[in-house]
């Protein structure tokens, strides 16, 4: 079972949703890039693994998920629950001031990246015993610790909406130039709010649009919508989707 909450709207700039995911047996699953990192918390009784079985997760406790650049297969065990806060991009770091680049593609452990939010939100979520009230619990911790108003952050916010709008095909330099800093410096606030170099988030932007087009229009073929996507040719256009998703395109469909 998988269900999402929306959070409140002060928080809509920062958190994508809040999610709960149950397991009653033993499954597989692939998790796809989504340009996003997350807060996940074990709210099963019994200690789980991350990570490819890397670090041990005991009951209500909690991990963080950087941005992820490729797909990953994960096992999920029996009988368990997670409850995840989703930051949308630059999201956890204006909560924390995380240099994200250094949870990019990796699975760290809550109490390594901020002190502070384990001593204080894991006892939380384990006196509150209703699912309602552990969201609750998430939501009302983020409102009492909105981040203050940033110049930069704001910029690099700017720049992920133009690379949104544009599914992914927009030059960095150009978006440096939108946001009045040097090439340099551009890409380096990007990398440490976002996770990811904005040449790297551009492709997995431009992945999800793909995806997305692959559902809903069934009558375009892959090599008119590997063009519109700023692709070359077809076989760029399924190396590099296989890369990020793990199948070829056409499973999509």
């Amino acid at each position: 079972m998988y269900s999402t909450f929306q959070p409140h709207p002060l928080l809509t700039a920062y958190v994508d949703a809040y999610w709960v995911s149950r397991a009653t047996q033993f499954s597989q699953q692939r998790i796809l890039p989504d340009t996003c990192a997350d807060i996940i918390f074990n709210i099963s009784d019994q200690p789980v693994t991350a990570g490819n079985n890397a670090i041990w997760i005991a009951p209500n406790t909690a991990f963080v998920v950087g941005t992820m650049t490729a797909f990953r297969d994960i096992a999920r065990q029996g009988n368990t629950s997670m409850l995840g806060i989703r930051f949308k991009p630059g999201g956890l770091h204006a909560f924390t001031a995380l240099p994200l680049q250094l949870a990019t593609d990796e699975h760290l452990l809550l109490t390594d990246i901020t002190h502070d939010w384990h001593t204080m939100l894991e006892p939380l979520l384990e006196k509150t015993p209703s699912l309602s009230e552990k969201v609750n619990c998430l939501e009302n911790f983020l409102l009492q610790r909105l981040p203050a108003n940033n110049i930069v952050a704001n910029k690099i916010q700017e720049s992920i909406h133009h690379i949104r709008q544009s599914n992914g095909n927009i030059a960095p330099a150009m978006l440096a130039g939108k946001a009045f800093m040097s090439p340099r410096t551009f890409e380096r606030n990007f990398l440490q709010m976002v996770g990811v170099s904005p040449k790297t988030f551009s492709r997995i932007v431009r992945f999800v649009s793909i995806r997305r087009a692959l559902k809903k229009e069934r009558t375009s073929t892959l090599l008119s919508l590997a063009l519109e996507h700023g692709f070359y040719d077809h076989a760029h256009f399924t190396r590099e989707f296989k890369l990020l998703g793990g199948d070829n395109p056409s499973c999509w469909r």
